[in-house]
């Protein structure tokens, strides 16, 4: 496994964070039995245990830094910020446990380029291999086999979004159902390629496409309005926009902004799927302004939603209306904040 390196502070001064992957998490505990021997001394428990106390803390300590630091690895990540430790004491009537936690936030630093270009007119040993394997790789996608261990290990080592394409659709079929065991490296590598990529290649790779896949938008912090607006406008699965619409992004600017004012213009002016009308009263049933859902259910003027199957009159059911009215709330904080700065 690469070297993870870990950060107490939320940011790297002079690095720049390329991607946000997520809470990493871990905890051991172990027992000493320090306080098994009542009539141990003060001068005893300080002086002949202290030492192994110490070691026990230490083993706890780098067994928590080594598990977050793989999590932090599985996720694609080089770094873990904000890193918080904590030391717990849990006595019981015969023994004492101790507990060491510690979280952070998996993140992708920039890599900065160490290796010198090469002249001009000569091309490195690298690079004509790194050449030479993405068209294997491509021509292997392309007649669609899938990468094996190995090729995933190399692709996630070396900076190739050429691939991007023929990944996403292997990752498509694999997804697909029909490569239960030959597709399940795919399935796993795929979503730590996305990672690595940067925010702009990842949007639009993972925007647009036939299958919108919004767990991956959604941990890897891939929120864009613009994109979302796009979908919205060409679609009409409420579910994928509202999924959609829960996603985040690492950090928000004016351009940002203006582009949510949109959504939100365009969420706030989506047609009527009902309508409000006057329905004249029978033997059976009572006249009066009704709101008639799209699927025919008549409902009272003041229900927000129908008795039958749920929406609203603008076709959303409850949960879904609740999801935009928190995105519209939030871009108007969003808005507040950004007008003090």
């Amino acid at each position: 496994m690469r070297s993870i390196r870990l950060f107490t502070t939320p940011t790297v001064e002079g690095i720049p964070i390329e991607a946000y992957l997520g809470l990493v998490t871990a905890n051991q505990v172990a027992g000493t039995g320090f306080l098994t021997d009542f009539t141990a001394s003060f001068s005893d428990f300080f002086g002949g245990n202290s030492g192994a106390y110490r070691n026990e803390m230490n083993r706890l300590y780098s067994d928590v830094i080594e598990n977050i630091s793989q999590q932090a690895f599985a996720l694609g990540g080089n770094a873990v910020v904000g890193v918080r430790v904590d030391f717990d004491n849990i006595s019981a009537k015969n023994m004492s446990m101790f507990m060491v936690s510690i979280q952070g936030t998996a993140v992708k630093l920039r890599e900065m380029e160490n290796r010198e270009e090469a002249p001009s007119g000569i091309v490195n040993m690298d690079d004509l291999e790194c050449e030479y394997n993405k068209r294997v790789f491509e021509r292997k996608l392309n007649n669609g086999d899938y990468l094996t261990k190995e090729e995933w290990q190399y692709v996630l080592a070396h900076h190739v979004p050429e691939l991007s394409e023929p990944l996403y659709l292997s990752y498509v079929q694999a997804c697909s159902g029909y490569a239960e065991e030959t597709g399940e490296e795919t399935r796993r590598n795929f979503p730590i390629y996305v990672s690595k990529l940067s925010y702009e290649q990842a949007v639009s790779l993972m925007y647009g496409k036939e299958q919108c896949y919004t767990r991956i938008i959604k941990d890897l912090y891939l929120f864009n309005a613009k994109k979302i607006l796009e979908y919205a406008q060409t679609n009409e699965d409420f579910d994928v926009m509202c999924r959609l619409l829960k996603t985040d992004k690492p950090t928000y600017n004016k351009k940002d902004l203006s582009e949510m004012q949109e959504l939100v213009n365009f969420l706030q002016n989506m047609p009527d799927t009902g309508k409000i009308e006057e329905v004249k009263g029978s033997l059976f049933s009572s006249g009066g302004v009704k709101f008639i859902c799209q699927c025919g259910e008549k409902n009272g003027k003041d229900e927000k939603f129908c008795s039958q199957c749920g929406r609203d009159i603008k076709g959303l059911t409850m949960e879904q209306r609740e999801i935009v009215d928190r995105f519209v709330e939030r871009v108007s904080i969003l808005r507040e904040i950004l007008e003090k700065k």
